[in-house]
């Protein structure tokens, strides 16, 4: 049986305030990213804040705010964003190195994207913006058979000590072996408003890499993914007694609970008591939710159908061809 995971957002809850945001991807999104100009793909989204009517819409000002954004490679520039978007996944794990595994995946040529604010050359930033070098979204994907590096090292440690805890030594066994083979660990990582649909452009075009890095026979053929999902889950139910069997589940990232459906293994673990600040407590009906992590364990040759049942359970409506 399923085993179970968290999130670790609450210093991002100052990110889109307003009623109604509407993102702007440019075309690199949607293919592997070149020196050509690209004009901006809109994608309409909705936002935690905008459940409420028009009226109060209206009462706040009837705001509409516009925000660029630009997806590209990793630079050096974007290192501090990275490693903040790794340390909520991680939180406060001593075995896992955000700094080093940050370096790991700024060192990969060619592998990855990230999504930042695209402010134009000619116009200056205005006191209070976001800043230009923050990082709302990354996706990657690292080898875990690089076991020369020191980063990879700790990811592997990691994921062996997270699967031991369930002391079950038939599931141990499988990652012991899972981790022989080759596999590769995803990263799927952005702000928490940052919709889900931004998942289809940026996976696509990091499956164009990677099938070009294979090309240029790079280690980039992996037979599995390991990637760890953020989510919460009910602590009391039914007077205060929630079993394993009937707690809800919230995902942070929604997407992932598609790949979870298709996964061949699931480990979850708490992590309550690591993560200060992360946004838990009680919700609704006075439920309270913790939050959990998953390790998810998918083949490889699942990515592209997966891409696809996003793009359908979260479609953009008015985006022009």
């Amino acid at each position: 049986d399923v085993l179970t995971g968290s999130t670790d957002t609450g210093w991002l809850t100052h990110f889109f305030s307003s009623k109604t945001t509407k993102l702007i991807l440019l075309d690199s999104l949607l293919q592997e990213m070149s020196n050509r100009f690209k004009q901006p793909r809109v994608v309409p989204l909705e936002t935690p804040d905008n459940s409420s009517d028009s009226s109060d819409s209206e009462n706040e000002g009837g705001k509409e705010i516009q925000v660029e954004f630009e997806a590209r490679s990793p630079e050096g520039d974007d290192y501090h964003g990275i490693k903040r978007l790794l340390q909520q996944l991680f939180l406060r794990s001593s075995v896992v190195d955000c700094s080093k595994l940050t370096d790991t995946i700024l060192a990969q040529r060619g592998i990855g994207s990230v999504i930042k604010v695209c402010a134009p050359d000619d116009i200056e930033m205005e006191d209070g913006s976001e800043d230009p070098n923050e990082v709302y979204a990354i996706s990657t994907v690292i080898n875990l058979a690089e076991k020369t590096k020191e980063s990879v090292l700790g990811l592997r440690r990691f994921l062996l000590e997270q699967t031991a805890k369930g002391n079950d030594r038939q599931v141990l066994q499988y990652v012991t072996d899972l981790l022989k083979g080759s596999v590769g660990f995803l990263v799927n990582e952005r702000f928490i408003n940052i919709p889900a649909q931004i998942t289809v452009p940026l996976l696509e075009t990091l499956v164009t890499e990677m099938r070009k890095a294979r090309d240029r026979n790079l280690p980039y053929d992996f037979q599995h993914y390991i990637m760890i999902s953020k989510l919460f889950k009910t602590k009391n139910l039914m007077n205060g007694a929630a079993s394993q069997d009937h707690q809800a589940v919230v995902f942070s990232n929604p997407e992932e609970e598609l790949i979870v459906g298709e996964s061949e293994l699931c480990i979850d673990y708490d992590v309550s008591g690591d993560s200060n600040g992360e946004i838990g407590g009680n919700w609704s009906d006075g439920v309270e939710m913790i939050p959990w992590r998953r390790i998810v364990v998918f083949r490889a040759e699942k990515l592209e159908g997966l891409i696809r049942s996003v793009r359908e359970s979260f479609p953009t409506s008015g985006v022009p061809s």
